[in-house]
């Protein structure tokens, strides 16, 4: 069993400010300024095209990384977030239920996060840039986001669609331009309100990753929205609830996948076994789905072919509250936070024991 640890950050003030305090954060740390300074500065025309960019759909995220560089001694066209962010040409389980469906009478959103601890960030934060929606999530490549809760009840999660996109041995490579996940995550968080505003900013967006993003806000209603290689669909539930895992849930999405992985549709489905009852859920129900191990339940131990499970929450829209843990839940323990609120603790140690689960995990179906 490896051990790791987890990180809670607290980011508050200007957008400048907070990337001076999160530069503070790693600048003892070899391996961060490994992964986030690169040795092969973006060129000065890529540069200020994804410095425009950024400006145009997630405006302040250069004031922060400018205050980080500046702090860490280096340029800003130095910084691997320029080039991680802007797509040229992990895994998830994901669930928004609805009030109706639950016997609490309050919205929830439970997610999977699957990776490997070795280049997963590990660290929750509360965000509150000035002018923006305060929010709690877990962060990527430090500035960008893969899920979160922000003060006005929206909730956000990714989840890859198919092979992820990116530049790094063992991803595909992008067939469009467009932001990458974590920034239309993050962008989200911190300027929509509702579904409805975050169904208009993503109408607006270039995206270049392949996913599924499930949306849901504490009025209760919730969205799917799919992108493959520049098709761009959007759905709004009709039912008490919505599912999504890492295969094309669109008719037009999945024509262009060459398969699915069969565990993809496992997981999909041990969701939709759960929610499609007529009788309404729990939160122990929930919280059992995504603590029960593969292929009874949710959560993934196969750490060293890069798809475990780094983090697990249930999301409480209604009460702006999320329960957690840092990696598997099997294997560490829940905790519970406001949205906007500090943890306690700023470092926790995380348990990750691996666990081979055969080739046919791979398996592909049509």
């Amino acid at each position: 069993m490896a051990a790791y640890i987890g990180t809670f950050a607290y980011l508050e003030g200007e957008p400048n400010a907070i990337g001076k305090q999160q530069a503070l954060e790693f600048r003892e740390s070899v391996q961060c300024k490994e992964s986030l300074i690169s040795r092969q500065p973006t060129c000065e025309k890529e540069y200020r095209k994804r410095k425009s960019l950024l400006e145009e759909y997630c405006p302040g995220m250069n004031e922060e990384l400018e205050g980080f560089a500046k702090e860490m001694g280096c340029q800003p066209h130095q910084l691997t977030y320029y080039t991680d962010s802007w797509l040229t040409p992990g895994g998830c389980s994901l669930g928004a239920i609805l009030r109706n469906k639950m016997e609490d009478n309050k919205t929830y959103m439970l997610r999977n996060y699957d990776l490997t601890p070795d280049i997963s960030d590990l660290r929750l934060c509360t965000t509150k840039v000035k002018g923006k929606y305060t929010h709690t999530g877990f962060s990527v490549s430090t500035f960008g986001r893969s899920d979160g809760l922000n003060e006005k009840g929206l909730c956000v999660a990714f989840a890859s669609c198919g092979m992820p996109i990116g530049h790094h041995p063992g991803m595909r490579a992008p067939a469009v331009d467009g932001l990458q996940f974590m920034v239309v995550v993050r962008t989200l968080l911190e300027t929509s309100k509702n579904i409805q505003e975050a169904i208009y900013a993503l109408n607006n967006m270039p995206i270049g990753t392949n996913m599924n993003l499930l949306m849901a806000d504490a009025n209760g209603e919730a969205a799917l929205v799919g992108t493959y290689d520049g098709i761009k669909t959007v759905k709004k539930t009709e039912m008490d609830y919505i599912v999504a895992t890492n295969h094309g849930l669109f008719p037009e999405i999945e024509r262009l996948e060459q398969g699915k992985l069969e565990q993809s549709e496992i997981r999909y489905q041990l969701i939709e076994d759960k929610l499609s009852t007529a009788d309404k859920i729990s939160t122990c129900g929930l919280k059992e789905l995504i603590s029960t191990e593969y292929p009874e339940g949710l959560t993934v131990h196969n750490y060293k072919e890069h798809f475990g499970t780094v983090h697990s929450i249930l999301f409480n829209l209604t009460d702006r509250q999320i329960e957690f843990s840092f990696g598997s839940p099997v294997q560490n323990s829940f905790y519970k936070m406001n949205v906007g609120e500090h943890f306690p603790n700023r470092e926790i140690q995380v348990e990750f024991e691996n666990k081979s689960y055969g080739p046919e995990f791979w398996r592909l179906v049509r």
